[in-house]
């Protein structure tokens, strides 16, 4: 059985959007700053471990392809082996397609030595496929 995480409370919803919208945008950096402040609060009111972790690889997501951009080719490794056990059991994060997410950034972790692989256009993707704003 895949598992769901459970509800954003308080701020987190917006702080998990703005990361979002930062994401497709290709703001790796600031994506993982807004998520960073979703998981922070998270940990603060002592979420389920499960869910504080989901959201701890969906930060390593953005910081995998901010080093890839950098050319960091050992970051883009440890991040790749750091987020891939925190996704796993989740089908979605919050709206977000995790196994289309793994799906999308593999290629990039597969391109570590070059860090040549284009990142444009590159959008989180969504449960069921639909678009989001």
């Amino acid at each position: 059985m895949r598992d769901e995480p459970s509800p954003l409370c308080g701020d987190e919803p917006a702080q998990f959007a703005l990361g979002r919208q930062e994401f497709d945008a290709g703001r790796w950096w600031e994506a993982h700053e807004a998520w960073e402040e979703a998981w922070v609060a998270m940990k603060a009111r002592q979420a389920e471990p499960k869910d504080i972790l989901l959201m701890q690889g969906l930060i390593q997501c953005a910081a995998l392809l901010y080093n890839h951009r950098r050319g960091t080719t050992r970051g883009v490794r440890n991040l790749w082996a750091k987020l891939q056990p925190k996704l796993d059991g989740f089908l979605g994060a919050w709206g977000v397609n995790v196994l289309d997410l793994l799906a999308l950034i593999r290629p990039f972790a597969m391109d570590a030595e070059d860090c040549t692989l284009s990142q444009a256009g590159l959008r989180l993707p969504w449960q069921g496929g639909e678009e989001h704003d």
